[in-house]
C-alpha cells in the first residue's frame, strides 16, 4: 500500500486534491440549504433536488479523501494539522454516506427487500427523508460542522496557521492569535550590542516563513529550519547554508528564485523581502558567525539603515559606561583623590562613571590611591605624570576602564603586560613611550579594543602590518598627535 501511495501516478493525482475539495463543499452546503428551506411548505418542492445534490456531494467527498491521502505522501505538512484534517475529512465522507443510506431507506426496517433501483425513485427518497427528518437533520448538521473544520484545517495546511485571521478585525485577532503573536513577532534584547543577526533576526524570520513545511514533525525534502545546525546539515539537496558562499547555499538560491518558479521558497505566503535577502547574503558571505551582532563595524551602511528602519534597532555600539550603572564614589574618597593631585569629573548626570586626569608628577602612593575609585573610573589620563612599569599592576584591576592615556611616560613592555586584564578597554594612548612589539601583540588580543596610539614607540612596522592584517577593525595610529593631547600635556607642565 505504501509503495502504491509513493508512485508518481498517485503523487500526480494528489495534486488534484485542491481542485476536488471544492466540489463537496459546494454540493454538501447546497444540500444543507435545500433541506433547511424544505421546512417551509412554500419551498417543500426543493426536496426534489436534494437527492442528486447529496449524491454528488458524497461521491466528491470520497474522491477528495482519496486524493488527499495521495497528496499527503509528498510530505512537508505539520503532522498535527494533517492528522485532524484527515480525521475531519473522513468524517465528512462517513456522514455523507450515512445521509445517502438514510435517504435510500436502508435505516428503515419497513422497506427491507426493496430493489436498489426502486429506492432511487425521487418520491421514495423524499418520503425516507421526511420519515426520519430529525435524524437526517442531525446528519446534515454534522456534515456542515465537519466540513467547516476540515476546510479551515486544510487552509491552514496550505496557507499557514494564521491565514484566516491575518486581516481580521483587531478583537478577533486578539481572541485567536494571542498565543501566537509572541512567536510570530521578533523579540530583541534591550542592549543592541547583544542583538545577534542570526539568533534574533534571520533565524526567526526563516522559521516564520519556512517552518510550515520544514519542521521537526514534517521536514519536507529532509530539511528542518529550527536551528542554524539544521540549516547547515541541510536536506535531500545538501546543506541549506554554505559558509562564505551565498550562491552555493541552497536556501539562498531558493529564496532568490523567480516567485513563479516551483522551487521558490516559501511556496505560499510572503517571501523574504529585499532587505532580508541582502542581510542573509551579507551574513553568509562574511562567515555565518552566530555571534555577529548588529553593532559590528563590518556591517555596511545599507544594511544598518535596513535594520534601523525595519526593526527600530540602533546599530551604533553603546559605550561601556552606557550599559551599566555603578555606585557613586563616596565624597570622602573623592576629596582624597583630589588632594592626591587628580582632576575628577563625571561623564554625565545619568551615571556615576568618572573621568580622572593626573596632574603633575605623581608618587607611587598617590597613584595607588586610585584603587579607591577602581569601579567608577572609565576614562583615565596619566600622560606625562611619571608612571613606572610596576605601577600599572594597580590599573589592571579597574573593570570599567575604557580609555587609558599613558603617553609621555617611561614605561616598557614589562609594565604593559599587566594591561591584558582590562576586558573593556577601547582606546589606549602609548605615544612617546618605550613599549615594543610584544605590547602591540598583547593588546591586540583585547576584544573590546578599537584604537591604539603608537607614534614614537619601539613597535616595528612589520608587527604593525601583521596585527592590522589579523585584526582589520583595530585602528593603529602611528603618526597622528592630536592637538588636544599636546595642549593637555602643556597644561600639566
Amino acid at each position: 500500500m505504501y509503495i502504491l501511495l509513493q508512485s508518481e501516478t498517485t503523487l500526480f493525482l494528489g495534486r488534484f486534491h485542491s481542485l476536488s475539495v471544492h466540489l463537496p463543499i459546494g454540493f454538501l452546503l447546497l444540500a444543507a440549504i435545500l433541506f433547511l428551506l424544505s421546512y417551509s411548505k412554500r419551498f417543500r418542492f426543493l426536496l426534489n433536488a436534494l437527492p442528486l445534490t447529496l449524491f454528488l456531494g458524497t461521491i466528491s467527498a470520497i474522491a477528495s479523501v482519496i486524493l488527499g491521502f495521495f497528496l499527503a505522501e509528498e510530505g512537508g505538512y505539520p503532522s498535527d494539522n494533517l492528522f485532524w484534517h484527515r480525521v475531519m475529512g473522513i468524517s465528512v465522507a462517513v456522514l455523507s454516506i450515512s445521509a445517502v443510506l438514510l435517504m435510500l431507506g436502508y435505516f428503515n426496517r419497513n422497506v427491507k427487500g426493496v430493489p436498489f433501483k426502486s429506492r432511487l425513485k425521487i418520491d421514495r427518497m423524499e418520503r425516507s427523508i421526511l420519515d426520519r427528518k430529525s435524524f437526517f437533520g442531525m446528519l446534515i448538521s454534522g456534515i456542515v460542522i465537519s466540513l467547516s473544520i476540515t476546510g479551515h484545517l486544510g487552509g491552514s495546511l496550505t496557507h499557514g496557521e494564521n491565514y484566516l485571521y491575518t486581516y481580521a478585525p483587531e478583537f478577533i485577532q486578539d481572541l485567536f492569535l494571542s498565543s501566537n503573536n509572541e512567536q510570530d513577532s521578533l523579540a530583541f534584547p534591550t542592549d543592541s550590542d547583544s542583538t545577534l543577526i542570526f539568533k534574533h533576526i534571520l533565524g526567526p524570520t526563516i522559521q516564520q516563513k519556512c517552518a510550515n513545511c520544514h519542521n521537526s514533525n514534517s521536514p519536507k525534502g529532509g530539511l528542518m529550519v529550527n536551528s542554524l545546525e539544521d540549516l547547515i546539515a541541510g536536506g535531500d539537496s545538501g546543506p541549506a547554508l554554505e559558509k562564505g558562499a551565498p550562491s552555493s547555499s541552497e536556501l539562498f538560491k531558493r529564496v532568490t528564485l523567480d516567485p513563479k518558479s516551483k522551487k521558490f521558497m516559501p511556496p505560499k505566503g510572503a517571501g523574504l523581502s529585499y532587505g532580508e535577502i541582502t542581510l542573509l547574503n551579507f551574513w553568509i558571505k562574511n562567515g555565518m558567525s552566530p555571534e555577529l551582532a548588529i553593532t559590528d563595524e563590518s556591517i555596511p551602511e545599507e544594511i544598518q539603515s535596513f535594520l534601523e528602519n525595519n526593526y527600530g534597532l540602533s546599530t551604533k555600539r553603546k559605550a561601556h559606561y552606557e550599559k551599566l550603572q555603578v555606585a557613586k564614589l563616596p565624597d570622602e574618597d573623592l576629596r582624597m583623590l583630589k588632594e592626591k593631585g587628580f582632576r575628577i569629573s563625571t561623564l554625565s548626570e545619568e551615571n556615576n562613571f568618572l573621568d580622572v586626569v593626573g596632574n603633575g608628577e605623581l608618587t607611587k602612593e598617590n597613584f595607588q590611591a586610585l584603587e579607591a575609585a577602581k569601579e567608577q573610573i572609565t576614562w583615565l589620563d596619566l600622560g606625562g605624570v611619571g608612571v613606572k612599569d610596576s605601577w600599572l599592576e594597580v590599573i589592571s584591576g579597574f573593570p570599567n576602564l575604557t580609555r587609558l592615556m599613558l603617553d609621555n611616560n617611561e614605561i616598557t613592555d614589562k609594565g604593559t603586560s599587566h594591561l591584558s586584564k582590562l576586558e573593556n578597554l577601547e582606546s589606549i594612548n602609548l605615544y612617546n613611550t618605550l613599549v615594543g612589539d610584544s605590547t602591540l601583540i598583547l593588546l591586540s588580543q583585547i576584544k573590546s579594543l578599537k584604537r591604539i596610539y603608537l607614534w614614537n614607540t619601539k613597535v616595528s612596522k612589520q608587527i604593525i602590518e601583521k596585527v592590522q592584517e589579523d585584526y582589520p577593525s583595530l585602528i593603529i595610529d602611528q603618526g597622528m598627535l592630536f592637538e588636544k593631547i599636546e595642549q593637555e600635556n602643556l597644561s600639566k607642565k
